[in-house]
């Protein structure tokens, strides 16, 4: 059931029919139930859809970073965060041979008149954490210290993105540590500024990079009574000795009980 407020042209909430009524951002909005759609399965609309949902997956996954990097515009647009990205970006989402590919490095995640920063190389870290230094920009001479930074990355295998904490401008480093199933894969690292007054800068590409595999660390090599031996008698340790000693013991007792030599023995 629907309730109007405002007499019959006010806006109303809830369900009235197929039309459902609700509020964003201050102002009254509503929304009509999809009806059933037949309609030919064509391969130019199999384009359209795969296309379409490329973007929207993307901009799902950078929901956080949008919300800051496009909240003014997007108010200005009168339309979501998500949708105006798309708006910024379709042109950079190709399908060519039944494939979607993005073009990763023309894609804006951020936009505005905020003073940006520049970026280093990033640094592949061994504990799967991305960092990132940065400099201030020399022809913002209004930017402030507390400004915040922050570091966007995205993996294209996974189809997610993580958003990194708020750094401080003076601080010229960002980071962010990822989930360990991320290592080994390929992702894309973007950045860009919010200052005090929440206004965002042009988002920048850093590039992009492998996160550090647990393998190529060996931090999962399995550790056998023999490695370990030579572990303790390079450390100087004690039980390296013991164990020997326990083992040359048992191997005695099994050979006197036995009476007999051991294999390979003439």
């Amino acid at each position: 059931m629907g309730k109007i407020y405002q007499g019959v042209l006010g806006g109303f909430s809830g369900k009235l029919g197929m039309v459902v009524g609700y509020t964003w951002r201050g102002r009254p909005c509503i929304r009509v139930y999809r009806h059933a759609i037949n309609y030919p399965n064509t391969e130019l609309q199999q384009k359209q859809r795969d296309w379409f949902v490329s973007m929207v997956r993307f901009a799902s996954q950078a929901n956080g970073a949008l919300r800051l990097g496009f909240r003014q515009q997007s108010m200005d647009a009168q339309m979501t965060e998500g949708n105006y990205f798309v708006l910024k970006n379709k042109q950079h989402f190709h399908r060519e041979e039944g494939v979607v590919r993005v073009d990763y490095a023309q894609l804006k995640i951020a936009a505005g008149s905020a003073a940006d920063v520049y970026f280093k190389q990033p640094r592949f870290e061994q504990d799967e954490t991305v960092s990132v230094d940065f400099e201030k920009n020399s022809m913002a001479l209004r930017a402030s210290g507390d400004d915040s930074v922050y570091l966007y990355v995205y993996a294209p295998d996974l189809g997610a993105g993580i958003l990194s904490a708020a750094a401080a401008r003076r601080s010229k480093q960002v980071a962010l540590r990822l989930p360990t199933a991320w290592a080994g894969h390929e992702v894309h690292l973007y950045g860009f500024v919010v200052d005090k007054e929440g206004r965002a800068s042009n988002s920048t590409y850093i590039g992009m990079g492998r996160v550090s595999h647990y393998e190529e660390r060996g931090r999962y090599m399995p550790v056998d009574s023999q490695w370990q031996e030579f572990v303790d008698l390079a450390e100087g340790s004690s039980r390296a000795p013991e164990a020997r000693a326990e083992v040359a013991t048992k191997n005695d007792e099994v050979a006197t009980d036995d009476a007999a030599e051991p294999p390979g023995i003439p």
